[in-house]
């Protein structure tokens, strides 16, 4: 990190990325209802695309590099062969709650609209693989007129693993990483591949996410978003 690593990240997503044009990776999402006997050559490869150290997004003082992790999560769009707006970046967010292990524990994704007026939210999240959303879940702000937030979850490109209340999954799929493994109380596992949807079964629910080894692609519509909102198990986080 330092002056020069926009320009090394963004030389290192282009061959990255050409490497895997060549090499085959891409050509289109595997929609639902059908299949595609090169899909898991596929994901593998935009697996090996994406593997990043931690190191890659904070900057020489330790502070999170949102820029930097905006390139990685356009490479993986580009990868998936999903459609990338125009001038993306000014409608992206990246996050890393503050724990600084980005690859471990993240977020980005787009925001098409989120409007309190009319209690109406839209998102894209971006989880590069393995990335986890740490255990959360959403108040109401009755003085702002914000009620609790209900969302769902239908999964576009990859595989995740939604984790809510109710009977514990005697065997996870995935392994949280260790940082987290002390503030995860929701147990029951549902996984989510491409074109299936789940979501909230009730207000203030605690839930959290990891995606599987290929990354994972998100769109969650919802009632109105705030962060001011969201209440974490993990107290060491960073709103």
């Amino acid at each position: 990190p330092g002056g020069g690593f926009a320009m090394n990240m963004d030389q290192r997503i282009r061959r990255r990325t050409a490497c895997a044009a060549l090499l085959g990776v891409g050509g289109g999402l595997v929609l639902p209802g059908t299949t595609s006997a090169k899909a898991p050559a596929r994901q593998l490869r935009v697996k090996a695309a994406l593997n990043y150290k931690n190191s890659d997004f904070y900057h020489s003082d330790g502070t999170f590099d949102a820029d930097a992790a905006k390139d990685v999560y356009l490479e993986m769009l580009k990868l998936a062969g999903y459609p990338i707006p125009k001038d993306p970046k000014p409608r992206m967010y990246a996050k890393d709650w503050g724990l600084g292990e980005f690859v471990n524990i993240g977020l980005g994704g787009f925001v098409w609209v989120n409007s309190k007026e009319a209690n109406y939210c839209a998102l894209e999240m971006l989880l590069l693989p393995g990335q986890m959303i740490p255990e959360h879940w959403h108040v109401a702000d009755e003085a702002n007129g914000i009620g609790v937030k209900m969302e769902s979850w239908h999964v576009r490109w990859g595989k995740t693993y939604a984790y809510c209340e109710g009977e514990p999954t005697a065997k996870m799929s995935v392994k949280p990483p260790a940082s987290q493994k002390a503030y995860i109380t929701a147990l029951c596992e549902t996984p989510l591949g491409v074109g299936e949807v789940a979501g909230l079964s009730k207000p203030l629910e605690k839930h959290w996410q990891q995606a599987g080894p290929q990354g994972c692609i998100i769109t969650e519509p919802s009632n109105f978003h705030s962060d001011a909102c969201m209440r974490y198990t993990n107290p060491n986080i960073k709103a």
